[in-house]
Order: structure tokens, then sequence, then C-alpha cells
């Protein structure tokens, strides 16, 4: 999780107070933290959900599309209760590349309900672009100077193959002392961004099976977990039968768990408790990830 900016952090705590009272409507705000931007650095943006607790509302993730913006990092905040209200709330880390004066974002929030989901955006706002220079117009007035002046066209070749031979000393030194802590440093960095995206959707699918188990939601759960197994352990588990899973010496834990799940998967045998055995799953992954990453780290 990203640290958020002092500045940021008293703004958020001072949100985060006025999660309110009693009420059966879903009000959904949200705004800039920061009056104006420049071209790709970074602003945040808050948003705030305030909701019934018989609801289930989720904010946008990292797949959601936050044009004009660019998605850098999200911030989670603890869900707050009072009495019959939940408030949930996330900062979203944004750059921008585009040089409109004004730019304007919405973000909105989604109840979940029987499988389908309702949008609820907050009410758009803006922040103002600041320039670093002055755009140059049709208008503007140009001095012309027909001078002469003297320019020397002879380049000079020795000193550039100096300077490339300096780099490519200093990057092959830099590849022999720091290569290994480089790849390892940017596998962990990838593990852990394709785990939080895992574990958001397959937290999801459990929700969904929890409600309303269905033998549609079963296949792409599981389908969500063998694909992500897959990378983590480096092996074809997309087209591994649960037999051959089985067969492999680390999974001896999920026999009954994943014959609970084929026979809902390829015999229809939906069940209530269906979204456990999918728990089970989620904690077994969660283990491997964190022997996967340790065998990285002292590898």
């Amino acid at each position: 999780m990203h640290s958020v900016p002092g500045r940021l952090s008293v703004f958020i705590l001072g949100f985060l107070i006025g999660v309110v009272s009693y009420g059966q409507k879903i009000d959904v705000s949200g705004g800039f933290v920061e009056d104006s931007l420049k071209i790709g650095q970074d602003i945040h943006y808050w948003l705030k959900a305030k909701y019934p607790s018989n609801l289930e509302l989720i904010l946008p993730d990292t797949t959601f599309d936050f044009s004009p913006f660019e998605f850098s990092a999200k911030t989670y905040f603890p869900s707050s209760i009072q009495g019959d209200i939940i408030a949930d709330s996330a900062v979203y880390t944004l750059q921008s590349y585009e040089i409109d004066p004004v730019q304007y974002l919405s973000l909105p929030a989604f109840v979940i309900s029987n499988g389908d989901s309702t949008k609820l955006d907050a009410a758009p706002d803006s922040i103002y672009f600041f320039e670093l220079a002055p755009v140059v117009t049709d208008t503007t007035k140009l001095k012309t100077n027909l001078a002469y002046q003297d320019v020397n066209t002879e380049f000079n070749y020795p000193v550039l193959w100096i300077v490339i031979a300096v780099l490519a000393v200093l990057a092959l030194i830099v590849f022999l002392v720091f290569g290994k802590k480089i790849k390892k440093y940017f596998q962990l960095k990838r593990l852990k961004k394709e785990y939080i995206q895992f574990s958001e959707d397959l937290t999801f699918s459990i929700r969904s099976l929890k409600k309303e188990p269905t033998q549609k939601q079963a296949e792409h759960a599981l389908s969500i977990w063998k694909n992500f197994l897959e990378k983590l352990e480096s092996r074809p588990f997309s087209k591994l039968t649960t037999k051959e899973i089985m067969a492999l010496d680390y999974t001896n834990e999920l026999n009954g768990t994943l014959k609970n799940i084929d026979r809902c998967v390829f015999g229809g045998k939906v069940t209530d408790t269906l979204y456990k055995d999918f728990q089970a799953i989620e904690d077994f992954t969660q283990y491997r990830y964190s022997v996967i990453i340790d065998q990285i780290k002292n590898g």
C-alpha cells in the first residue's frame, strides 16, 4: 500500500471523521485534494460512500478507466460503521498528461445485487492545469534575425566513442554487481501486483458465491485461481485436472476442497457452503505466495 503525503493525511482524517448518521439512502461523494496539477505530477482524488449495512458496495479498483487521468496507486481505509450505516473510503493517486485548462473527474461506487451491479457516480470535481510555459499562439510577435551565424559543422566522433565506451563499461559493472538484486526486485514487484489483483477478484467471487452460489460463478472463481497459480508456481495449472494437481507434493490439503468444487463445476451439485471451499483455496494460495516470495528473496 502506498503512503500518502502529510498534507493528504490531514485531509483524509478530516473526511473520515465525517462519517454520518442513520439513514437509508446511499451517499457517494468525492473530489480532488489538490487545486491544480502539472503534467505527470501525482495528484489525489478521494472517494467516500455511505450506505445501509444490508447492501454490498465496492469502490473502483485498478482495472477501472480513470480517463483522462492515469492510475498510479490506491489507498484503502477500513470501513467505518455507525448504527446501520457503513462508510467506505479510498484515496486514488493519479497523473494527467493532458493540457486542458480545466480537467474533470467523477468516480463511482458499485452496488452489488443478485450478481448485477448498479453504478452511482459522485458529483464531478475539477482541477486546474498549471502551465510551466505559456503556449505560443499565431499572434505572438517574433523578432526576426537574419544575421549570418557561424556554426561548427564538424562533429567530435572520438569523444562520442569514448563516452559510449565508458557508459558500456559502467552498465556492465552495474549488471555484474547488482544484476541479481535488480532481477529479484522486479520479480517480487510483479508477483505482488498479480497477487493483489488475484485476491481482489477471488474475494469478489467468494462474496457472490456466499450470497447466491451458482455453477457458472464457481467455474469463474476456479479459473481465477488456476490462472494465478500458474504464474506463481510456473506450472500449467490451467491445463491440469484435479487428479494431476493432487499428485503434486504440496497440494494434499486441497483434496476434499477440489473434489467439492468439481462436483459443482462438472456435476452441477451446488451447495450453500461452496464458498468455504474457495476460502480454503484462498488460504492455501496465500501460504504458497509467502513460500515463493521467501524462495525468491533467499534464492
